[in-house]
């Protein structure tokens, strides 16, 4: 099982859109801090957490099957 949710999780980091993918690859992966990925990403610190919120939402919704998690729970 943990295998299938690493994957699923990869697949579901590679379908984000380049932005999304990005800001939650370097804040979860690369560990930097939201400073540092609106300096990278030429961008204000609020569309970083902004990015990254959606692209935990959509890694979430893609989990939800193999977790068993219900629609209005979050994570």
């Amino acid at each position: 099982m943990t295998q299938e949710i690493a994957k699923t999780v990869q697949l579901a980091i590679d379908a984000l859109p380049e932005d999304l993918k990005t800001a939650i690859v370097l804040r979860e992966i690369e560990g930097l801090s939201y400073e540092e990925i609106a300096t990278m990403m030429d961008c204000p610190i609020g569309t970083v957490r902004s990015r990254i919120f959606r692209a935990r939402e959509s890694i979430a919704e893609r989990l939800r099957p193999l977790l068993d998690t219900p629609q209005d729970k979050r994570w």
